[in-house]
């Protein structure tokens, strides 16, 4: 099921006695095309349906059965189609569709979604990390457990009896990235029990996806728009609040010639009217590409429910129900309205550092970036302060590296612990814990090496 553009002469006729629904008798002439030669069953076009001296209707316009046309959306239309009068049904471009240069226009929300998707107009990717190509915690190190990172701020979740590998991989993508998400499924489980799941995701920060409007009479409606090479079935994409106890699922099948080839598959959600959806720094809208799900995550397509995790609908497929199966997730887009524009691949600094935000990471044997002094007294509790990358999120967990160290010069001790107290700026104030005999200090300036394995600072949703 596809939109057509109108092709030049294609027009037949028909006698039917209906104001919609019109059975076709092939092409004018020779000169002409039949609906059929353009068009499969359920496919969509534009034009118009005239009784010369009668009526007509124009707008979209539905092979709905062969050498059936249905006018399923009526754009203009005049006088009432006779029960026995030859019609004639064209495809062509109805004033309503024509794009106006010479003056104001009123285009619903959606026909300017679909135009900008036509046009390729750029348009905001509320998704950070589109391209796959940012990973700098884990670089291309395949990972097992749930709660990964294969690439900043797309997270693999899984909780089943069979085992996964996740990884950022060298792949080329249609879309320009050299860069994708692999998903391997290395221990099969094909009997899928309610609580089972597996899923690629990631958490939208508030501030970033207010103007969506979540949880308003004025929500906009949102297409998911993914790259996917992976085995033949339906799958499912599903989106939730913070709370969470607001949640959608929607479908899009990969058929069997698709399968295991670079697909582009859309998925369009009505904007949730209803329901707490935050616009500060905590979670806005999780985004869930979902592998396998269980009836607990289950709910009908395209609704929205109270369900904490209805991200998925009974049709599902298993991925994890063969060893070996591969699902590789690319090109990936956020959008508003109901139509997605081709994929752009944001440029790899900003989005860096838009990733950074939410985590970052010294090199390995680096010595931090610390000024301040230690007064005397106790082995915790002084403060320094350190510039990162870009303003975080919110105060950051950090995980100190192995064998760190605090020295003054004369005196070294091993660095046990970090604690980030205030951010919100260019750099964090850090409490630092060294090790040492009661009533030990370091003193005045201070060098900290990070350890021989980075230093993460982690404000990640």
């Amino acid at each position: 099921m596809a939109f057509v553009a109108p092709k030049d002469r294609v027009l037949e006729q028909s006698s039917s006695n209906s104001q919609s629904v019109f059975v076709v008798t092939g092409a004018l002439d020779a000169g002409y095309n039949a609906f059929s030669a353009s068009m499969a069953v359920g496919d969509t076009t534009v034009g118009a349906v005239v009784e010369p001296g009668v009526a007509f209707k124009s707008g979209l316009l539905t092979y709905s059965n062969t050498n059936e046309v249905t006018v399923t959306t009526a754009f203009e239309s005049k006088g009432t189609f006779s029960a026995g009068g030859v019609k004639q049904v064209f495809m062509g471009m109805p004033a309503a569709s024509a794009l106006g240069l010479d003056g104001a226009q009123g285009l619903s929300t959606a026909r300017k979604a679909q135009g900008r998707a036509n046009l390729d107009v750029t348009r905001k990717n509320y998704l950070l990390n589109p391209g796959m190509m940012v990973s700098q915690e884990n670089g291309t190190t395949a990972g097992t457990t749930n709660g990964y990172y294969p690439v900043d701020q797309w997270r693999m979740d899984f909780s089943n009896a069979g085992s996964v590998s996740v990884a950022q991989v060298a792949s080329a993508t249609p879309g320009g990235s050299p860069n994708r998400t692999r998903v391997t499924v290395t221990g099969a489980d094909a009997s899928v029990g309610s609580a089972d799941y597996a899923m690629l995701t990631q958490r939208i920060e508030g501030r970033r996806a207010c103007d969506l409007r979540f949880g308003s009479a004025s929500a906009k409606s949102i297409t998911v728009q993914i790259g996917v090479k992976a085995p033949a079935g339906t799958y499912c994409i599903g989106l939730r609040n913070g709370t969470p106890n607001r949640s959608i699922a929607g479908e899009f099948t990969i058929a069997g010639g698709e399968a295991n080839t670079d697909v582009v598959k859309t998925v369009t959600f009505a904007g949730d009217t209803t329901g707490t959806w935050a616009v500060d720094t905590t979670i806005g809208i999780e985004v869930c590409i979902m592998l396998m799900a269980g009836s607990s995550f289950q709910q009908t397509v395209n609704t929205w429910g109270a369900a904490s995790g209805g991200f998925a609908t009974s049709n599902q497929f298993n991925l994890m129900g063969t060893n070996g199966n591969v699902f590789e997730l690319f090109d990936v887009g956020m959008y508003e309205g109901g139509a997605a524009p081709s994929f752009q691949l944001p440029d790899y600094d900003d989005e860096l550092r838009k990733c950074q935000r939410h985590y970052w990471q010294t090199a390995a044997n680096e010595y931090l970036p610390i000024s301040g002094t230690l007064l005397s007294g106790a082995t915790s509790g002084k403060f320094s302060s350190m510039p990162c990358p870009v303003p975080m999120r919110t105060d950051p967990t950090v995980t100190i590296g192995t064998s760190a160290v605090v020295t003054n010069g004369p005196t070294t001790a091993a660095l046990t612990g970090v604690t980030a107290v205030a951010t919100g700026h260019a750099s964090l104030m850090l409490s630092l814990t060294w090790s040492g005999s009661a009533g030990s200090a370091i003193a005045d300036a201070i060098v900290v090496f990070g350890g021989t394995t980075p230093t993460k600072f982690s404000a990640r949703l």
